[in-house]
């Protein structure tokens, strides 16, 4: 792959901030993926384009948001994005699914991926929580998440990344248009903080496929 050359993609430097196409920050941003720990993940902040940003979270405030409650979760979601009729989200769905996209997390991750994806929209409220586990199911290799508010450190709804020694090792903290993702393992254990506060934490999530 000419990198240079595929940075230019027209859909890429639509969708993106234009640091996140630097050929020097795409190095950096490459090998940190690989060295972060407690296992390969990355937080990138105004990762894409806000003014699109701001529409998909405008037609994702109309669409129905279903229960999901077990001993694991509970939290409301949306149907699959392929599921739904709105063009926003049926964009923003198709940009993630494009071969420029695709190649783009290849390149980040250094894994080879499937033109295939889950993608959904989650609403986590006052007393809502997702307890640990690995997210391991065939095929899945990178988690993705968009997050589409803000929370404070305090209010729950925090991303814990937990070590062998199961503790936290790493915090991330929704902020508004931030694109985070992990590989997929039996070593990728994480969970969502219970949200403790009257707040909504609204989110985009889904995983990529090797399968």
């Amino acid at each position: 792959m000419d990198l240079k050359n595929f940075l230019k993609d027209k859909s890429l430097n639509e969708w993106i901030n234009d640091k996140y196409l630097d050929f020097n920050n795409l190095e950096e941003l490459r090998k940190l993926f690989l060295e972060n720990k407690p296992f390969s993940y990355l937080e990138l902040k105004d990762f894409f384009n806000e003014n699109k940003i701001i529409k998909i979270l405008k037609s994702l405030s109309k669409e129905e948001f279903h229960e999901r409650e077990s001993d694991l979760f509970k939290f409301m979601q949306t149907e699959d994005f392929k599921l739904i009729k709105n063009k926003t989200l049926n964009d923003f769905r198709n940009f993630l699914f494009s071969n420029a996209f695709i190649s783009f997390m290849e390149y980040l991750t250094g894994f080879e991926l499937k033109n295939k994806i889950d993608i959904s929209g989650s609403l986590y409220q006052n007393s809502d929580y997702l307890l640990c586990h690995d997210d391991q199911l065939e095929g899945r290799k990178i988690a993705y998440f968009l997050y589409l508010s803000n929370m404070e450190e305090n209010e729950g709804g925090n991303l814990n990344l937990f070590n062998a020694e199961f503790k936290v090792a790493r915090k991330i903290i929704p902020k508004f248009n931030t694109f985070a993702f992990f590989e997929v393992s039996d070593k990728s254990l994480h969970e969502l903080e219970e949200v403790i506060v009257n707040k909504q934490r609204i989110a985009i999530s889904g995983w990529f496929y090797d399968q």
